[in-house]
């Protein structure tokens, strides 16, 4: 059994609910893959934009953004060339965002230095890492516990006032709502086997829960992270 084969059996475990036919190459499914870069991209724009303005939490929104476009990382190798680790690639990147978001949030709260929010979050994703890497199934289930903790956290922020609740913030979670709500229907319509999926199609309800999540994630930050105008020092 050849190394390219093996892979794509591999492969084959791993993204055959996605609906996108899986081919061979570099892209194994091309739709899914190139929607991916929408994390990286987003991800990439809310680090550029947290050296630009040099807001009060710059550390930890780099390492969110950088969190972000790891996700699509993660998600390119699991819908392409599928190394070895592609499924821990993609399962983690997504929980170290989450991670970070969480950890900011009882960070803020208990009024830790952007030092300990890092080395926390870092301690935990490790953590979640060597579990994911030991049991793979338990993915699924430690990024769902990690992103309950993320909104819950958030949620005790506003309702403590310790993060303060205007009407732009409003709008924006209004609309992380409704992203959320949209790419969770259009990506269980296009499942493997669902009234959307057409394997062939170059609409993949997969590759629009790429893009709409990857949208969700960078208004968190764009609404989380205080800013400051830039300064013409910072800007020359």
């Amino acid at each position: 059994m050849t190394a390219t084969y093996q892979a794509l059996l591999t492969y084959m475990e791993l993204g055959d609910t996605d609906c996108e036919h899986i081919g061979a190459g570099l892209f194994n499914q091309p739709i899914n893959t190139w929607s991916s870069v929408a994390y990286i991209v987003l991800g990439l724009w809310l680090v550029v934009r947290s050296i630009r303005t040099r807001g009060a939490e710059t550390p930890v929104e780099i390492a969110y953004g950088a969190a972000l476009a790891s996700i699509g990382i993660g998600s390119v190798a699991f819908h392409g060339p599928v190394p070895p680790g592609a499924r821990l690639m993609h399962d983690l990147t997504i929980a170290a965002a989450l991670t970070v978001i969480a950890t900011r949030s009882v960070g803020t709260f208990r009024n830790w230095t952007q030092r300990q929010v890092l080395v926390t979050s870092g301690i935990i994703v490790v953590i979640i890492g060597a579990v994911m890497a030991v049991a793979p199934d338990a993915g699924n289930m430690l990024t769902g516990a990690v992103g309950i903790a993320a909104v819950v956290s958030e949620a005790v922020l506003y309702r403590t006032g310790r993060q303060r609740f205007s009407s732009r913030v409003a709008r924006i979670l209004a609309s992380m709502v409704i992203l959320l709500v949209g790419a969770a229907v259009i990506n269980v319509l296009g499942r493997t086997d669902g009234p959307l999926c057409d394997p062939g199609s170059l609409f993949q309800g997969h590759a629009v829960w790429h893009v709409l999540t990857a949208a969700t994630f960078m208004l968190y930050g764009y609404a989380a992270f205080p800013h400051a105008p830039p300064s013409p020092a910072s800007l020359s």
